[in-house]
C-alpha cells in the first residue's frame, strides 16, 4: 500500500475508535429539551383564596441548560411572591437564575386564579 493510503486508513481508524469510545456523537440540545410541569400545591390568601401551584423546570439534556426563559404572562398578579433566588419576572417573561441540570429541576411556587400558559422561549446548552 502507498504511504498516503496507509495514513488515510490510520486516520479513519483513529476517528472510528474515538467515536466508539465516546459513545457516538451526541445530538445538540436545545429549548425542546427543557420541560415545564406545573401542579396544584395548596391555597393561599384569605378571601378570595388563590390556588398555589408548584412549577418544575427540568431537562433531558446531558448538558446544563442556561439562560432559560419561559413565557409566563399572568404571574405578575401572583399573590405568592416568586422566589427571587430562582426566577426573575419581567414583562410576562420568567428568567431562571440557575442553570437547569438533568436530575435537578428548578422548582418554585406561584399563585394564580387563571391558567398560565408556560412556553419555553430560550435555553442554551452549556457543555
Amino acid at each position: 500500500m502507498e504511504t498516503k493510503n496507509i495514513a488515510a486508513l490510520l486516520f479513519l481508524l483513529a476517528a472510528l475508535l474515538c467515536h466508539v469510545r465516546t459513545g457516538g456523537a451526541q445530538r445538540s440540545c436545545d429549548k425542546s429539551d427543557v420541560t415545564v410541569w406545573t401542579g396544584f400545591y395548596a391555597f393561599v390568601g384569605t378571601v378570595p383564596r388563590q390556588p398555589l401551584y408548584e412549577l418544575e423546570v427540568g431537562t433531558s439534556c446531558s448538558c446544563p441548560m442556561k439562560d432559560v426563559r419561559i413565557s409566563c404572562g399572568g404571574l405578575e398578579k401572583s399573590m405568592e411572591p416568586l422566589d427571587a433566588s430562582e426566577v426573575e419576572l419581567h414583562d410576562g417573561m420568567c428568567l431562571l437564575k440557575k442553570p437547569v441540570v438533568r436530575g435537578s429541576p428548578v422548582i418554585f411556587t406561584y399563585s394564580s386564579d387563571v391558567p398560565v400558559n408556560f412556553r419555553v422561549v430560550n435555553a442554551t446548552p452549556y457543555c
